[in-house]
């Protein structure tokens, strides 16, 4: 089971996540239990956005830390306005 917290204001929001991850079939006893997993990314150093995940742990067969790096490097100091425009611009692949 996963735990995301996400706490916010009118001036900002502070995320939160677990980092633990069960990987296999549950009810034949075949769990494997992993306590380093990544839930959280940010987009990058410079900009406040960050991802949170859970569930499977990766978006159209690829790790989700695999294309939020590569969403991230695509970014190059860019900056959108609304903050949708992150989303979309991760959805899409490409920059507008």
């Amino acid at each position: 089971m996963t735990c995301e917290v996400a706490v916010m204001n009118k001036c900002g929001m502070a995320l939160a996540a677990d980092s633990v991850v069960a990987v296999g079939d549950g009810d034949c006893g075949r769990k494997k239990i992993y306590y380093t997993a990544e839930k959280l990314f940010s987009l990058s150093p410079d900009l406040p956005v960050a991802i949170m995940t859970y569930g499977p742990a990766a978006i159209t067969g690829a790790p989700w830390e695999t294309a939020v790096k590569v969403c991230a490097q695509k970014l190059w100091g860019l900056r959108f306005d609304p903050l949708v425009e992150y989303a979309r611009d991760l959805a899409n692949g490409s920059n507008p």
